[in-house]
């Protein structure tokens, strides 16, 4: 049995938002989600070291952290992006501005019925 789409992007959106990774590196400590959130950032005593700015080691330990996080996550996007339904919506979304709007309720009447006397009191 197909695990229905909705169930599927459920099981994405929760991966994304609970999978984190936690780096140490030259007492620098950071926990970060894959969508990018980070959770903590501690830095030690030892970490503030004459000569090296510490900015750049911060961000570099956070990029590290959110690859890793959003690497456990990977393949489960894979998969959701595979699913033919998705890629039937997304083909859907992209010629959207092209497609014919969908008749209104009137014009559908009128089309099935094209005959029907017409009350003096409705608009033509």
């Amino acid at each position: 049995m197909t695990e229905s789409l909705s169930t599927r992007m459920d099981r994405l959106a929760g991966a994304v938002a609970t999978s984190h990774v936690s780096l140490i590196s030259d007492g620098i400590s950071v926990d970060v989600r894959a969508n990018g959130h980070i959770i903590a950032l501690d830095i030690g005593d030892e970490a503030i070291v004459e000569g090296r700015p510490l900015g750049p080691r911060i961000a570099r330990l956070l990029n590290a952290a959110r690859d890793r996080a959003q690497a456990q996550v990977e393949d489960l996007v894979a998969e959701v992006h595979a699913d033919p339904r998705v890629t039937t919506i997304v083909e859907q979304l992209s010629d959207s501005p092209e497609r014919d709007l969908p008749q209104t309720a009137r014009e559908q009447w009128d089309e099935d019925y094209p005959h029907r006397r017409t009350s003096m009191f409705f608009d033509q």
